[in-house]
């Protein structure tokens, strides 16, 4: 078999939240950890809110960092997938009618003309996700005022 009857790469890209995230709740941890392992063990409160307290302050900074590692959007030719900690939303290129970049970031512009938000998709990875998809980049041309 020759290169050139192999296929080539499907081209993806991921974009994840920072990494800070995940070194943020991994310090929350080993701050918290102390503290929980002493609510379940030693249960200075009541029985019924200790244990369940402790419980809590361990598994919340490993939440979040599950849903930073999780959540993100993935590009790849087929489509866009939005990922949240249990949950992804496939869109195909052919329901997405442009992108727009604002404030909040860039939203997807679906063929219903409903919206929905690229987090962490930043305005700069614009073309690349473009590109990926075979998508043309084009800027619609301000107004002219009328006089």
């Amino acid at each position: 078999m020759t290169s050139a009857d192999s296929p080539l790469p499907a081209r993806r890209l991921r974009i994840r939240r920072s990494a800070a995230i995940t070194g943020a709740a991994f310090v929350a941890w080993l701050t918290a950890a102390p503290l929980a392992l002493a609510l379940i063990v030693e249960q200075p409160l009541w029985g019924a809110v200790s244990v369940p307290l402790g419980a809590a302050l361990l598994l919340a900074p490993l939440g979040v960092s599950m849903w930073a590692w999780r959540s993100g959007v993935d590009v790849t030719a087929d489509g866009i997938a939005v990922r949240g900690m249990f949950t992804t939303r496939e869109i195909p290129w052919r329901q997405i009618d442009g992108f727009a970049t604002g404030d909040e970031g860039v939203q997807a512009i679906l063929s219903d003309q409903s919206q929905v938000r690229l987090d962490p998709l930043k305005p700069e990875n614009l073309p690349q996700v473009l590109e990926i998809g075979g998508q043309e980049l084009r800027e619609d041309a301000p107004a002219e005022d009328e006089r």
